[in-house]
């Protein structure tokens, strides 16, 4: 009897690890489903992506305790004033090289951040106070006559807005810029005279005979919006290149952004993330993922709505390359850590009494991010606002003038949400295989390819791909090598990176199936079993590892039996405090090309500089641009524009070697002359890019 209980108890035993196992695999399946469901692609090969850097920059950091000022006060002194308020704002733009951009006459769209009904100074939204001073400094240019225009679309309803809104009930927002202070710039006798209005741009506004309760007909709302496509074709894809903005936005000669310094969920939101008010309300909803009835919710941010995928940071590009920004001014003198703080207790405040300032916006954005405490390649906005040419994040050109940033920088505690517990894993890679497992009974103890631990490829040689860019922290090998499901095979993944010196570091590691790592010819993780990769967490292990200065080398051997086919891995900081943890290595660099060949055999750089020259520069009408190839090659010749929208090509095809000239008349592909300022004329020649920067005057 004994016996038999014993045998119906482990029947039991064996039906519940069935049962446990099918939901497990049923989850898989489900994650697989919704994989496939996102027919967009996860990756771009790198040439793909035209982009242009930007050359050396200027940010400034003002703090309220420079000596210069003549009233300085200590950076937690929270009686900071108007007067010394402007005065910050006065030097933060005149050290980052003034408003040269804005012409007698312009009009000129200054960007602030309004978000909740908080007083000014919250944090929360941009102090009016930095906005009056900035209308003060713009009007100077021609008294009374620039047009000034002060413009956000508030992610909350205002009360004529609330028939769009079929979410949010929280009617009292309905005095939202009365309550954040910026009503009261319009009675300001300081700003009599000059000519400014605001603009809500979610929507069009209405007249001024209409009064709280009136009927509002739907269609009047979207009067001033126009559908417009982004330069370039956009990197959100959802969006399809193409985003609603006010006519404002397209109008406006110059555009200023004026952000608050804080914490957010893609990381940060300061100069690039501010432009998300571009989108309107009324149109895109209240969230703005939402959607409105209106429209039958035909257009919405996509944000997290088609995890594991997410766009948040590509709308954000996607909207800095509509706006074009020419200036930034950040409010860092209450600023915000963690995520935003829901009731308001103000516990993540922090008031730093400083003034940011430049006009190249990704560089602005890694300034704000080192002060901060954070590693601006963290960041996706930001990266990938460098990489279609908005701006350079490169910290050895951006000369930072004012404050010391490392004086002045200090550790906000990161943002509870937003894309796991680490910013932004590698997402540059070579890609090898896929290799059928079939008949061997340890695929990731076998050597596909021979010697794998002492691999050092370059791109397109030996079966290797070029270099892959995806565009998520999960590097999805289902969608590059076109798998079926069920598929069970091993592939490689592999990438160089630069460290800046010899530091223990820690590997954050995510994947559903065995993975096996090797760094420097070393394994230095080797994981066989199963386990869930949630959409939300992009970690599941950590490892802690010795980088050496200078080039090393990282190979990831793979495997897809059952589950969805990513993996994800980043190189971080070793930090034990949950609050702080998670910043790559300081310095740290990946990358595909390696000045390497075997595993300390040295390769000659073949490419010799090109001797770009430009005169006249400045000119007025005509310049000639000359280079020199030192071989025959494939040579590209363009124009873009100071935030690297493409202006004019000359040509893309094979030259001999030798000294080249030609001539540029001032205009585009279209023979539109173009407007005065600032180009980048660049000379591509076999992956390498020389630029220069030349002047057009009126």
């Amino acid at each position: 009897m004994r016996r038999k209980k014993k045998k119906f108890a482990r029947w039991v035993l064996i039906l519940i690890l069935l049962t446990v196992w099918s939901v497990w695999d049923l989850s898989q399946a489900h994650k697989g489903l919704s994989r496939m469901i996102n027919t967009y692609p996860s990756y771009k090969y790198e040439s793909e992506i035209d982009a242009v850097t930007a050359a050396t920059t200027k940010v400034s950091i003002v703090r309220s305790d420079d000596t210069t000022l003549s009233d300085p006060i200590p950076v937690n002194d929270p009686s900071l004033d108007y007067e010394q308020i402007e005065e910050m704002v006065r030097r933060a733009v005149e050290l980052a090289g003034g408003l040269y951009m804005v012409h007698p006459g312009d009009m000129v769209l200054i960007k602030p951040n309004i978000v909740d009904a908080d007083p000014p100074g919250s944090g929360e939204e941009t102090d009016p106070r930095v906005v009056k001073a900035l209308i003060k400094i713009v009007d100077e240019i021609d008294p009374g006559n620039m047009e000034i225009v002060v413009g956000e679309g508030s992610p909350v309803p205002i009360n004529y807005e609330m028939e769009y809104n079929e979410y949010y009930d929280h009617v009292f927002w309905g005095k939202l810029w009365d309550k954040t202070g910026y009503q009261d710039l319009l009675d300001d006798p300081d700003l009599e005279g000059i000519n400014f209005r605001f603009s809500n741009l979610n929507c069009h506004m209405p007249g001024p005979d209409w009064k709280d309760g009136d009927p509002w007909p739907p269609d009047s709302a979207w009067k001033d919006l126009v559908l417009v496509d982004v330069p370039g074709g956009g990197q959100a894809l959802p969006q399809k290149g193409k985003y609603w903005v006010h006519k404002d936005v397209l109008n406006a000669d110059v555009f200023i952004t004026v952000p608050v310094m804080k914490i957010h969920t893609p990381g940060m939101t300061c100069a690039l993330k501010n432009q998300i008010g571009l989108a309107p309300s009324c149109i895109y909803g209240f969230w703005k993922q939402m959607g409105v009835p209106q429209n039958n919710y035909e257009y919405r941010l996509i944000h997290e709505k088609q995890a594991p995928k997410w766009w948040t940071d590509k709308e954000i590009v996607d909207l800095d390359l509509i706006a074009g920004v020419d200036f930034c001014v950040v409010d860092a003198t209450m600023c915000l850590e963690r995520a935003k703080d829901l009731f308001h207790d103000k516990s993540n405040q922090v008031r730093m009494n400083m003034i940011v300032a430049g006009a190249d916006p990704v560089a602005v954005d890694n300034v704000c991010t080192r002060l901060m405490g954070m590693n601006p390649d963290d960041i996706e906005h930001i990266t990938l606002a460098e990489r279609v040419g908005l701006g350079t994040n490169d910290p050895e050109k951006i000369h930072i003038k004012g404050a010391d940033l490392e004086k002045t920088k200090r550790r906000f505690r990161k943002s509870y949400f937003g894309g796991g517990e680490f910013g932004q894993g590698n997402r540059v890679w070579l890609l090898k295989g896929p290799y059928d497992i079939s008949g061997i009974e340890d695929p990731m103890d076998h050597a596909f390819i021979p010697n794998e631990k002492d691999l050092a490829p370059q791109p397109g040689e030996d079966g290797w791909s070029e270099s892959v860019y995806f565009t998520d922290n999960r590097i999805d090998l289902k969608d590059y090598f076109k798998l079926q499901s069920g598929a069970q095979v091993v592939s490689y993944a592999f990438c160089y990176f630069d460290a800046p010196k010899n530091q223990n570091a820690e590997l954050w590691i995510g994947s559903d199936e065995a993975l096996k790592i090797f760094l420097n010819g070393q394994v230095v993780y080797d994981y066989k079993g199963t386990r869930t990769f949630p959409d939300d967490k992009f970690t599941n292990d950590k490892k802690t590892v010795f980088i050496k200065a200078g080039e090393n080398r990282l190979l990831i051997k793979s495997l897809q039996k059952y589950s969805r086919y990513d993996f994800c891995i980043n190189i971080c900081e070793p930090e034990p405090d949950p609050d702080y943890d998670g910043n790559r290595v300081f310095g740290l660099k990946f990358k595909t090309t390696s000045a390497v060949t075997g595993i300390n055999e040295l390769r000659q750089n073949t490419i010799e500089r090109l001797h770009l020259k430009a005169y006249p520069n400045p000119f007025s009408q005509t310049i000639t641009l000359q280079y020199q190839t030192a071989k025959n090659s494939r040579v590209r010749v363009s124009i873009y524009s100071i935030t690297g929208q493409s202006v004019r090509t000359f040509f893309n095809q094979f030259q001999t070697a030798g000294l080249h000239t030609l001539q540029w008349n001032g205009c585009d592909e279209f023979g539109s002359e173009v407007p005065p300022g600032i180009y980048i004329y660049t000379v591509t020649i076999e992956g390498k890019t020389e630029q220069r920067k030349i002047l057009k005057n009126r």
